[in-house]
């Protein structure tokens, strides 16, 4: 692939992820404001029991884009409409049990997450549109796969962008009609229904001979696609399970108070992981196209390269949001949840480190390697789950974020260190040193400045909070600009620009 569709790809999710983005931070205060505290808090607690439940549709997304990036990618499309037709069978199978799943929850667990009695009718008829999305949602999922294993990310982030949208604006309109929680869960599930038909009225169009059930190819699974299809699903799962897992924790333990204030800073914290979506979409297909032709030797630079990149984005966006978390918690939602700052600024840490490895866990997840991933991900569950467990009760919130930084830096240490490396034939210290010290060290200077900024002026007023998040962002690009360890990345950025303009 060229560097110049690289770019336009990478461009176009983050456009994609700008609008999302965008759509997620205006729908949060819009809720807040019309609904309250207290809804808000059962909207996210509801939300993440749905989300954990998700974790039955994990593994259909990766299977799917390695199938099509590997088989499709490589002439060899009756194998790929085997292995769709496989992978819509599955997921469609999984969609029917998650559904029934969260249908008995809605009616049998809502008191042990202290929903108030008054507002169990109103979460219970939301978790059941979430039911009837994961029913749709599962099998069709196949679509989004096949778009990003064409490298089609234009199309694909188009729609993501269309369907972000509606969302955004069906949801204000009802809101301000004065509907509640359950017009919200109809909007998810129509502008989920309108994405999914959307994606296949353009993959019919642009790849006619692609079938998402498998068409006439289909006699049965796919050869290889339950092996990986489970592998993936078990890490996709657990990964699930771990990113909800403190919202329900907190749920059990203090209720949809406590479920509100962490869920607001944990909302503002994944603009980071968010914004580096679309480069660990780009490389997956990569990767697995690289393992298909038996190109490892591009590996060392996919890991090296990608690595920085993701550092070098993550970085300003960390510092703003754990330097002046309150601030911008204040400029987003009002007041009323300070609390939200300091557990912001510890979960802002652990996305950073996240993104020191999401390069390494995106080579190993296309090039096939998903036992290490699994492994890691279930070390990475139980740990988090016996510090949240311990350190709830001496530190309260903020120790929930803490038992999460902790489990992520320690896992992901030997993610890289113990598989990624050696599967890409990397020295594991030079590594470290080249890769993730060097671009964490140079933005020291910029983020010393900007803490003493704010000991000097601890509550902004919004022009300053301007001025500080512009000097924040100026000062990375200046070091990104000056420092030796971005040589590389300056050279492919020209590149790319010179042959998009060209």
């Amino acid at each position: 692939m060229s560097v110049a569709r690289v770019a336009r790809n990478i461009g176009s999710g983050y456009a994609g992820a700008a609008v999302n983005g965008l759509v997620l931070l205006l729908l949060t205060p819009l809720v807040i404001r019309h609904l309250g505290p207290g809804d808000y808090g059962i909207w996210v607690l509801v939300s993440a029991i749905g989300s954990y439940l998700g974790f039955l549709n994990a593994g259909s997304g990766p299977v799917g884009v390695r199938a099509v990036a590997s088989l499709a990618g490589t002439g060899r499309t009756a194998e790929a409409n085997r292995a769709l037709g496989s992978v819509f069978r599955i997921y469609l199978v999984a969609g029917v049990l998650a559904c029934s799943a969260l249908v008995i929850i809605s009616f049998t667990a809502l008191d042990r997450f202290r929903v108030p009695a008054g507002r169990q009718e109103e979460a219970r008829l939301l978790l059941i549109l979430i039911a009837l999305n994961f029913l749709v949602s599962f099998p069709l999922g196949v679509t989004r796969s096949v778009l990003a294993g064409l490298q089609r990310f234009q199309i694909l982030n188009g729609i993501e962008i269309g369907t972000a949208l509606f969302r955004l604006g069906a949801a204000a309109v009802l809101l301000e009609a004065g509907f509640g929680l359950v017009a919200l869960g109809g909007v998810q599930l129509a502008s989920s229904l309108l994405g999914h038909a959307a994606r296949a009225v353009s993959i019919r169009r642009i790849a006619p001979g692609i079938h998402l059930t498998g068409g006439s190819a289909w006699q049965g699974l796919s050869p290889g696609i339950p092996i990986f299809s489970a592998l993936s699903f078990g890490y996709e799962s657990l990964r699930t399970l771990f990113d909800n897992a403190n919202l329900l924790f907190l749920g059990i333990l203090a209720g949809p108070g406590a479920v509100g204030t962490f869920g607001v800073a944990l909302t503002l914290a994944s603009v980071v992981p968010k914004g580096l979506q679309p480069i660990s979409g780009v490389l997956f297909p990569m990767a697995s196209r690289m393992e298909a032709l038996g190109r490892r030797e591009d590996s060392a630079r996919l890991l090296e390269v990608g690595t920085r990149l993701n550092l070098a984005l993550a970085l300003p966006i960390v510092t703003l949001l754990a330097v002046d978390g309150e601030g911008l918690l204040r400029l987003w939602i009002g007041e009323g949840f300070q609390g939200s700052a300091a557990i912001l600024a510890v979960l802002a840490v652990a996305n950073l480190g996240a993104a020191s490895s999401l390069a390494a866990t995106t080579l190993l997840f296309g090039s096939g390697r998903v036992e290490a991933l699994l492994r890691a991900e279930g070390v990475r569950y139980v740990m988090n789950l016996g510090l949240v467990l311990l350190l709830y009760r001496y530190l309260g919130l903020p120790g929930v974020a803490v038992a999460t930084l902790v489990s992520i830096l320690v896992v992901d240490l030997w993610l890289v260190t113990r598989r990624a490396c050696p599967r890409a034939g990397v020295d594991p210290r030079a590594f470290l040193l080249r890769s993730v010290a060097a671009p964490l060290l140079s933005g020291v200077p910029v983020a010393v400045l900007m803490m003493a900024w704010n000991r000097l002026s601890p509550d902004p007023s919004l022009p300053v909070l301007v001025l500080r998040c512009a000097f924040c962002l100026a000062g990375f690009a200046l070091v990104y600009a000056w420092s030796g360890t971005f040589r590389e990345e300056r050279r492919l950025v020209g590149k790319a620009w010179a042959e998009v303009f060209r």
